[in-house]
């Protein structure tokens, strides 16, 4: 599921970089990147900007703040299923979360990522 994948993504970027994952409201996007934005700067500044907006948003949700850092407790499998559950039970917040992460999948789509952001910093974290 898009919701799954989408907070999987942050969350694993939020973590790979040490981000602190600060967000509220659904603020307006920011425009996309700007073919000469394809960059490792431009992609950090779109990853930093939507796990800012990802923690706002978690900040006064509390309940989904609570159920998705339970889910990163269990292994991937289960985390999955209840990614999954969560969000279909809650399919506002699903929306509110996809609209907050569209300008990293704008990014993604501007610039031809054929890798996850998330998949990349998780190699750079390795390193």
């Amino acid at each position: 599921m898009l919701v799954r994948r989408a907070v999987l993504t942050v969350l694993a970027a939020g973590a790979a970089c040490a981000v602190s994952m600060p967000s509220a409201s659904a603020e307006p996007a920011p425009a996309p990147a700007a073919a000469s934005d394809c960059t490792a700067a431009g992609l950090s500044s779109t990853i930093s900007s939507v796990t800012k907006n990802l923690s706002d948003y978690f900040a006064v949700h509390p309940d989904a703040n609570q159920a998705l850092i339970d889910a990163t407790r269990q292994s991937g499998f289960s985390a999955i299923g209840a990614f999954n559950t969560y969000f279909n039970d809650h399919p506002d917040q699903a929306n509110d979360i996809r609209a907050i992460k569209a300008p990293l999948v704008d990014y993604q789509n501007q610039c031809g990522l054929q890798v996850e952001p998330a998949e990349a910093l998780v190699v750079i974290g390795e390193l």
